[in-house]
């Protein structure tokens, strides 16, 4: 494959799943955000996955977030100048007609292989409750990559089963149909920070609000769940012990950061000091917190609008130019 061959050098996406925890933020938008510095992998194409959300969630709830979750990345750090942002559902007559034609090359047994479906199985799910796009899932994502000749895909290991199914799928088309469709590389972002819950109770996540610090929250909200949050006796380590030291010292500076270490080098040495840590993480998280709300109240829908209708517009084109010759190399001339 050619380099000529990519129109877009960096390909990633967000669900707008609402309620961003600072465990997102931690483990996957400031890793997004970090991409647009590294100018040697090229520019970030950023998408709002809608249709993704639609494997367990309904559409109405899925699309009144999609404003918003823009808003949060943007007051993160990503850059609209530097990246291009686009929701998913806007070319979605492009993503239906590929996922229809890549489903041909892959068996129902390899799709019930994919490692994250396994995982939904895992968790309570069964094949009798799945339901069908769920299992489609990895489709539609390649053909989200692949309809942008996405040269990159950043990702953490436990999605790169996903990229090298795109990669799979797109080696077959091209042995098939000849050299059309843009073989992507993984851009690895090797294992995202796991957050735990503040309760105790597995990761941090909004379905667990009760252990979960999330940015619109009133700041008190969060301060409280701070206070109360699970860390360990004196000498003793604890996953909720690390989530607590990693939280503080993402929303602290260099000397917040230089404080919990001396703070955790007196637990170690036997000293009862979880009280004093929690107070020096609580004070630099309602700054962050502050901070976040502030800016994001001053973003209007209109400007964010305006952003996506840009990238939608550069999506677009891509995506129908990949499908004009698609259908070209199958021979589909009445599609």
């Amino acid at each position: 494959m050619k380099e000529t061959d990519y129109k877009v050098d960096v390909f990633t996406g967000i669900r707008p799943s609402g309620g961003l925890t600072i465990a997102n933020v931690i483990g996957s938008v400031h890793t997004i955000v970090k991409l647009q510095s590294e100018e040697h992998i090229g520019r970030p194409m950023v998408f709002v996955a809608d249709l993704h959300a639609l494997t367990d969630a309904e559409p109405k709830d899925t699309q009144k977030y999609v404003i918003d979750v823009v808003k949060d990345y943007i007051v993160l750090g990503l850059n609209p100048s530097k990246n291009d942002i686009f929701v998913q559902s806007q070319i979605v007559e492009e993503i239906g007609e590929l996922n229809l034609y890549l489903s041909r090359l892959i068996s129902i047994a390899e799709l019930m292989r994919v490692p994250t479906l396994k995982e939904k199985i895992k968790k309570g799910m069964s094949e009798n409750t799945a339901n069908a796009l769920l299992a489609m899932y990895p489709i539609m994502m390649s053909a989200d990559i692949l309809l942008q000749k996405s040269k990159f895909v950043p990702v953490g290991e436990d999605q790169v089963a996903h990229v090298e199914m795109t990669r799979v799928l797109a080696t077959k088309f091209n042995k098939r149909y000849g050299e059309v469709l843009a073989v992507p590389r993984v851009l690895s972002l090797g294992n995202p920070a796991r957050i735990k819950s503040l309760d105790g109770n597995g990761k941090m996540s909004k379905s667990n609000p009760s252990g979960a610090i999330l940015l619109d929250d009133p700041i008190e909200i969060s301060l409280s769940k701070v206070k109360k949050a699970q860390t360990a006796f004196a000498k003793e380590k604890s996953d909720s012990l690390d989530s607590l030291v990693l939280i503080g010292k993402f929303v602290g500076d260099e000397q917040v950061g230089k404080e919990i270490d001396d703070i955790m080098k007196r637990h170690f040495s036997g000293e009862n000091v979880m009280g004093t840590l929690k107070e020096v993480i609580m004070e630099s998280l309602k700054i962050y917190l502050e901070n976040f709300q502030k800016e994001k109240a001053l973003i209007k829908d209109e400007d964010v609008k305006g952003i996506l209708q840009r990238g939608s517009e550069l999506a677009r084109k891509n995506a129908k130019e990949t499908i004009a010759e698609v259908r070209k190399a199958m021979s589909l001339e009445y599609v």
